[in-house]
């Protein structure tokens, strides 16, 4: 097994499907917000994970970067980029 493997693994045992993490914004992308959980990588909240924004703002405004989130683990992609997905639903 590579190290890059281990790495995965061993992030796979700390965290699990469902599990309430919380982190900070560190990029804001058109798919959503990059958060830091320390997993050792960014994580992926989609905007269509994140609650409905008040009226006059859109899921842009919610979660500036810098700011504490909290969501849960909503996946963990088996692809070769190996992410994980949040939600705050």
């Amino acid at each position: 097994m590579d190290a890059e493997q281990k790495n995965w693994n061993d992030v796979k045992a700390r965290f699990k499907t469902g599990q309430e993490v919380e982190g900070r914004v560190t990029a804001k992308t058109p798919a959503g917000d990059l958060v830091d959980i320390n997993a050792g990588f960014t994580t992926l909240l989609e905007v269509s994970q994140m609650p409905e924004p008040p009226p006059g703002q859109s899921a842009a405004d919610l979660n500036p970067v810098g700011s504490a989130v909290k969501a849960r683990i909503a996946s963990f992609e088996e692809t070769p980029e190996r992410q994980i997905r949040l939600t705050q639903k």
